[in-house]
C-alpha cells in the first residue's frame, strides 16, 4: 500500500485536513515523507517514555496478544525508506 496511489491520496488528505484545522501548529514534512518523523521514529529518550505508555494502552485496548514496542519500532524501521 505504501507504494500506491491510495497512499498518495491519504497523504494529501492528511495535509489538507491538517492545514485546515491546525494552521498554527502544522508543518508539512519534507516532500510529504514521514521517514524522519519523530512521531514514528522517536529518539532513544522519547522511546523510553513512549514504550510503557504503548504497552499500557495495548493492554487496555487489545483483546489478545499485541506486538511489543520493540517489534513495532523494528517494523517501522523496515518500512522507513517508503514512508
Amino acid at each position: 500500500m505504501l507504494n500506491s496511489d491510495e497512499y498518495d491520496r491519504i497523504k494529501a488528505d492528511y495535509d489538507r485536513i491538517s492545514r485546515q484545522y491546525f494552521p498554527d501548529h502544522y508543518f508539512c514534512p519534507d516532500g510529504m515523507r514521514f521517514a524522519y518523523s519523530e512521531a514514528i521514529f522517536p529518539g532513544k529518550s522519547l522511546s523510553v517514555m513512549l514504550a510503557p505508555q504503548y504497552e499500557a494502552q495495548c493492554r487496555t485496548l487489545c483483546y489478545g496478544p499485541f506486538p511489543s514496542w520493540d517489534k513495532v519500532q523494528t517494523r517501522f524501521a523496515e518500512l522507513q525508506s517508503v514512508l
